[in-house]
């Protein structure tokens, strides 16, 4: 029936039946991008850890949960409106799991590291108050970060980079669930641990964790998991951290297999008294990649020459210390700033000979890759928001918004136009996947009717067109090897 007129010139009927139309147009683009890469046996793998009858169910209740994240969703009962969209469930060959199923899929995921289901009692075992401990996965979540990882490897075949920069950082995630533990600022949060490459745009590993584990913490275990996920073709290795990542254990073994990095070193005294021994004249203008923080601040940088913390390592015959380069930084309003301190001061560690300037801007690239990349992960898509209180369904929900964060990357990499390389999830959904259409039934196919007017209309025929190649490409070479 037809509700009384609005303010603009249209009224409201209320139909019983579903119409072939959608307003996630281009959003099986993403589905696409996924089936293009991951190979049935991965559904398989991951049916038998989860205990479902057909790898078919696996795939769906996959790839809804990503399309929910792509599309804007943050939590499971949002799926009800992708699940009530005739066109979409045309397009896909099906209909999109709906918020019950979700999240029965997702609890699966809740095991011990042997497969087993966790109970309330084993579950808080491993989640305790004031013990900061790195919980194993089961080998569901492990089978879930094959799917990361191959499409990883797919766009690395497409769009081959030899030099990998990892970019490492822990992001906190509030929660409201009691589960969950206090972090160091003091609200209840997960805090996964991420590496991301930054020259390809993806997250090559990810390790969720509780609120109360610091980002400190095994740090050489996660560098050997996260080089080690990198695909072939890769000739040049580096890293990119800040304090956290100041760890004996993890920079010696950096070293040692040829990984150059620079890490923001912690400031203790004996290397602070060393900074402030620095005479004035070495002291060298160091220009912020930040216009405005140029603006407001004055940095220099320096060579500390003569600092040798007392690591075991060092003590070693033969081997080289890392070098260690000052930055000090100052208000240029600081007149105006009564009582405070002329200069603060900060050091980087590093294996590279790259003259300070230099490294030092590299250094804070990473800014702009894995700090940009969280707020994505919160903020554009759904990681922001846990759906549960249980650990390893958290850990699946993160890795699913891991999954979904790449196959975007691929998407832009490979099959987007180029201005839309650098593009945001929310300037893609208003671009490119979340326009009207119609969907006819012609010759015993569905045709979808896109207005030719649209801005990316044929970028989206395209875009497909290039998948299906891509696709092809990737079986015949499969089946090659």
């Amino acid at each position: 029936m037809a509700v009384a007129q609005g303010l603009l010139p249209f009224q409201v009927e209320l139909v019983e039946k579903a119409e072939p139309v959608t307003a996630y147009a281009a959003l099986p683009l993403v589905v696409e991008a996924l089936r293009a890469v991951v190979a049935v046996a991965m559904y398989r793998q991951l049916r038998d850890a989860l205990g479902y009858r057909s790898w078919k169910a696996v795939r769906r209740h996959v790839e809804s949960l990503v399309l929910l994240v792509v599309a804007g969703g943050e939590h499971l009962s949002d799926l009800e409106v992708l699940h009530a969209d005739a066109g979409l469930a045309v397009m896909l060959g099906g209909s999109i799991s709906s918020p019950a199923q979700a999240k029965d899929f997702l609890y699966r995921f809740h095991q011990h590291d042997d497969g087993r289901p966790l109970s309330d009692e084993d579950d808080a075992a491993l989640s305790v108050v004031g013990q900061a401990q790195i919980r194993p996965e089961g080998p569901v979540l492990a089978a879930e970060a094959d799917l990361v990882s191959v499409v990883v490897e797919a766009l690395q075949a497409e769009a081959e980079r030899t030099t990998a920069t990892l970019d490492v950082d822990a992001t906190l995630v509030a929660s409201r669930k009691v589960q969950a533990l206090r972090c160091y600022e003091g609200y209840r949060a997960y805090q996964p641990q991420m590496a991301l490459w930054a020259e390809q745009g993806v997250w090559v590993h990810d390790e969720f964790r509780d609120g109360n584990v610091p980002a400190a913490q095994a740090i050489r275990d996660f560098l050997q998991a996260a080089f080690g996920a990198l695909p072939e073709g890769v000739t040049t290795r580096r890293l990119r951290a800040d304090s956290a990542l100041y760890d004996e254990a993890g920079l010696t073994w950096t070293d040692e297999v040829g990984i150059e990095f620079a890490v923001s070193a912690d400031m203790s005294q004996a290397l602070a008294d060393k900074v402030q021994a620095i005479h004035d004249c070495e002291w060298k203008p160091y220009t912020s990649l930040d216009p405005r923080a140029s603006k407001d601040e004055e940095r220099q940088w320096a060579e500390v020459t003569d600092f040798i913390p007392g690591w075991k390592r060092n003590y070693k015959k033969g081997t080289q210390p890392f070098r260690y380069i000052a930055i000090r930084v100052r208000s240029r309003q600081r007149d105006l700033l009564e009582g405070d301190p002329a200069w603060r001061h900060f050091a980087v560690v590093t294996n590279m000979a790259w003259s300070g300037d230099r490294l030092l801007r590299w250094h804070r690239e990473k800014q702009g890759t894995v700090e940009q990349g969280h707020g994505v992960m919160k903020n554009d898509l759904g990681g922001g928001v846990m759906p549960c209180g249980r650990f390893g369904s958290n850990a699946a929900w993160w890795r699913l918004n891991v999954l979904a964060h790449n196959l975007l990357a691929r998407l832009k990499a490979t099959a987007l136009p180029d201005e839309l390389a650098t593009a945001q999830p929310k300037t893609l959904r208003f671009r490119v996947l979340c326009v009207a259409v119609r969907l006819v039934r012609h010759a015993r196919r569905w045709v979808l009717k896109l207005y030719v007017g649209l801005p990316y209309a044929q970028a989206y025929v395209e875009a497909r067109q290039h998948l299906l190649e891509l696709a092809r490409r990737r079986r015949v070479a499969l089946a090659a090897n």
